[in-house]
């Protein structure tokens, strides 16, 4: 946790983006005491893996927790080497650059040197060395190293580029599960990565199997109420003149505490070219009309990664529904990755602004089996025919002609202004995309005279069938199919059928 009186006058959030470390590094009491205990408190180390999604703070507290400083003067015999997997050419520059790194560091931190371990080091890092050579004289000098009381820390940033850097080297694995598995030379081996190590391994080489068994997972996700608070009390003058709980909770319903959006928020809030005594909730209320581009920017990144991943459909089937192929498995996969949350027992985005652009995401993609069909053809259909009876201005006419109407209407276009205030030109101008089967219903009855010749049938049938509709698709959104029983669910396709079947007859 940060240190609350290391408050300056300047920006505290001016280098968003980079990593937080020392006293801009707040929140994340539970994982930092999880990684010195396992990592630098026992006689040896444990293999730890910091997971969680893309700028949620992996890499911030690896570097907050063993490549400070201050890591060095808790733990005198510490040697820390950080290494990003993107930029390595193999394991054997790996193994290279670890020698030479350690080297590094004790001939800083210590005044001799034995020559046994300086034989070892110059053994190690010999140029053209076969692979396997290479590897055992590696081990040979982090045993000396060991040996000497030295505890050698490797930080393996973006681990997830291992499934290509290392897809063509059979046995690198083998070779990481080794140097930190035996105890002879045992260094502490943590990794970062947006994937579970077993994801990364199956995509690199299935066959290493047993690398993901000696890691601990340690999850990463937004921070809570407290952590978002002290994140919100770097302000300068925060909280004087502010409602410190009203402020936080608005920072947290637009940013879902996460971390990088957080910041990027309060970065605006204290930037130089606003002046003054900075009132948080005031400023973040002007911010909430239109969120910083960065938020944007973010959301891409993350359907693409998921989309690249195969789990952004698992995503909007959770949150949005309809759930037709992700499994429960899967939602608490997501759960514990933090893209989704637990609301009022239904499973929601990490954020509210996100959920609504999953909810953009989900119309544009027209392919999405029956459900999703059914209900752009139904809306199709009852745009059409109000455009041919009052023009394109029909919602305007529709209050009128039909006062009931009024209050679905008012809501569905709040919703629409919205979504047009957060993402802009993606967003949605049709006022019916905000609609649900029960809307889409007693729009068509107001004017059956018109609907009914085209559905074939009374207002009976087809009331029969939209409450069916509307009863099983809230579950599914809710992820709680469990309350819709077996029949139901085979009724509710074959509702889906019959209506796709009466709007193709109806072109």
């Amino acid at each position: 946790m940060a240190d609350m009186t290391s408050r300056t006058s300047g920006n505290p959030f001016a280098t968003v983006g980079h990593p937080v470390h020392g006293d801009g590094h707040v929140g994340r009491t539970g994982p930092m005491e999880v990684l010195q205990e396992r990592v630098l408190s026992q006689s040896t180390a444990g293999a730890t893996a910091i997971i969680g999604p893309p700028r949620i703070g992996k890499s911030s507290l690896a570097y907050h927790v063993f490549m400070r400083p201050e890591a060095r003067e808790t733990y005198p015999q510490l040697l820390p080497v950080w290494m990003n997997v993107r930029t390595q050419a193999g394991i054997q520059q790996v193994f290279r650059r670890l020698s030479d790194d350690v080297w590094d560091l004790l001939t800083e931190r210590s005044a001799e040197i034995d020559r046994r371990t300086a034989d070892a080091y110059r053994r190690a890092v010999e140029p053209d060395l076969p692979w396997a050579q290479a590897q055992s004289e590696t081990q040979e000098f982090l045993r000396l190293v060991r040996r000497r009381g030295w505890r050698v820390v490797v930080i393996l940033d973006e681990f997830d580029a291992a499934r290509d850097v290392f897809r063509t080297e059979p046995g690198t694995f083998q070779a990481l599960r080794e140097i930190a598995y035996n105890l002879d030379w045992n260094i502490g081996l943590v990794t970062t990565s947006r994937r579970e190590l077993r994801e990364i391994v199956d995509m690199a080489d299935p066959d290493e199997s047993t690398f993901a068994g000696i890691f601990r997972s340690l999850f990463l996700t937004c921070f809570d109420a407290d952590e978002l608070g002290a994140l919100a009390s770097r302000v300068p003058g925060f909280p004087s003149g502010d409602d410190p709980d009203a402020a936080v909770a608005r920072l947290g319903e637009l940013t879902g505490g996460h971390p990088y959006l957080a910041s990027v928020l309060l970065d605006r809030v204290c930037s130089p070219a606003r002046g003054g005594p900075v009132r948080l909730l005031d400023e973040i209320e002007v911010l909430a009309h239109a969120l910083p581009a960065e938020f944007q920017y973010y959301y891409r990144d993350l359907e693409e990664l998921l989309r690249a991943d195969g789990r952004l459909r698992a995503l909007l089937e959770v949150v949005l529904g309809p759930q037709l192929v992700v499994t429960p498995d899967d939602a608490q996969v997501l759960l514990q990755q933090g893209l989704v949350r637990m609301q009022e027992g239904a499973y929601r985005a990490f954020s509210d602004d996100f959920q609504h652009y999953l909810m953009l995401v989900g119309r544009q993609l027209g392919h999405w089996d029956s459900w999703m069909t059914v209900e752009r053809r139904i809306r199709e259909l009852v745009e059409s025919v109000f455009e041919d009876k009052y023009g394109t201005d029909w919602p305007t006419e529709l209050r009128r002609v039909r006062p009931k109407l009024v209050p679905m209407l008012d809501h569905c276009e709040e919703l629409r202004a919205r979504e047009l205030r957060a993402f802009g030109a993606r967003g949605s101008t049709r006022i019916l995309d905000f609609t649900y089967p029960r809307d889409l219903y007693d729009l068509m009855a107001s004017h059956w005279d018109l609907f009914g010749r085209l559905l074939k049938k009374d207002k009976g049938y087809w009331n029969e069938r939209f409450s069916l509709l509307a009863k099983v698709r809230n579950p599914m959104v809710h992820n709680r199919i469990s309350v819709v029983t077996p029949v139901e669910q085979r009724t509710f396709q074959l509702y889906c059928d019959e209506i796709m079947e009466m709007l193709d007859k109806t072109g």
